[in-house]
């Protein structure tokens, strides 16, 4: 398990430039919103120092006095928040067919390659992530059920033995959602290694196929724990500098701006982690037999005749 997971973190850092490629496309969509929010923030508190003490010291009131008065300002950006969203949703599938390119080539990243090989996978992966959205619905459905019944079969426990009962359910929950994640994953490299399969096909061959090799489930649990780390890390971090000074925002600033590489870095290292799988263990596809019939040819009936035998 050790190896393939530095192995996979290997051939990503190899290809820091299509790290760094994503990060600041993900960077770009972060400032479309941004900026114009806070020059709006400015403009409706009337240039008012109310936000900058927020800063060192937040305090709620002051959010919702804000929000009362000139909610209707930030409306259009709830809307455009939820657009870049959807945004970041789909560039990131849209960016898994170039990954998984420049992964298999180990050659030289070249921007206008990475599209063209993001764009050629695209149709088949956008299918996998749709099919990831309805199982991951589904999933949402039966943990609001499941919540529920554990939450009637808590009442009237101490807070202790409340938050034992509901402990099964999230980690049922958590369980099932990282699982359909992984097979997302594994979905598109088996694509992208099959080129003749659709998207069905994929997502089911990925589903056996994990089930079948759960040690795919390790490896991919592993990487989440490093990013969960990471992640406290990040929250020591800001707690321990704060944001009481225009230099320690800057520092937070650059603080920021490493987490979020890391956090792309992670996750093409998930993809990478299924691709070395299947590298070493492929899962085996019937080759079909494809016949060329040329016109005029009349062994080319009975050439047809035997296949169908």
């Amino acid at each position: 398990m050790f190896t393939i997971i530095s192995q996979a973190f290997n051939r990503t850092a190899q290809n820091w430039k299509m790290v760094l490629t994503v990060f600041f496309i993900n960077l770009l969509l972060g400032l479309i919103l941004a900026r114009p929010a806070y020059t709006t923030l400015k403009s409706e508190s009337q240039q008012s120092l109310e936000f900058d003490k927020l800063v060192p010291d937040f305090d709620f009131t002051v959010l919702i006095d804000f929000l009362n008065k000139s909610s209707t300002a930030l409306t259009p950006f709830w809307t455009l928040g939820i657009i870049l969203s959807l945004v970041y949703l789909i560039l990131n599938v849209f960016f898994a067919g170039g990954i998984l390119t420049q992964f298999a080539q180990r050659g030289t990243f070249r921007l206008m390659d990475f599209f063209k090989n993001s764009a050629q996978y695209f149709g088949k992966f956008l299918l996998v992530f749709l099919l990831e959205v309805a199982v991951i619905l589904a999933i949402l459905i039966f943990s609001i059920i499941l919540l529920g019944i554990f939450i009637i079969a808590a009442d009237g426990s101490t807070e202790p033995m409340y938050m034992a009962w509901l402990t099964p359910p999230f980690l049922i929950i958590g369980f099932l959602l990282t699982v359909v994640l992984n097979i997302g994953n594994y979905a598109k490299v088996i694509l992208f290694k099959n080129i003749t399969l659709n998207a069905w096909d994929g997502f089911w061959k990925a589903t056996n196929y994990i089930f079948q090799n759960f040690k795919t489930m390790r490896i991919y649990w592993a990487i989440i724990l490093i990013a969960v780390i990471f992640l406290l890390v990040y929250l020591f971090l800001e707690s321990a500098i704060g944001m009481t000074s225009g230099f320690k925002i800057f520092i937070m600033f650059i603080i920021q701006q490493v987490f979020i590489f890391g956090r792309v870095f992670l996750k093409m290292w998930t993809l990478s982690g299924a691709f070395e799988y299947l590298s070493l263990k492929p899962i085996p596809i019937p080759i079909q037999p494809q016949v060329q019939v040329i016109e005029g040819d009349d062994d080319s009936e009975n050439i047809e005749n035997k296949l169908s035998e």
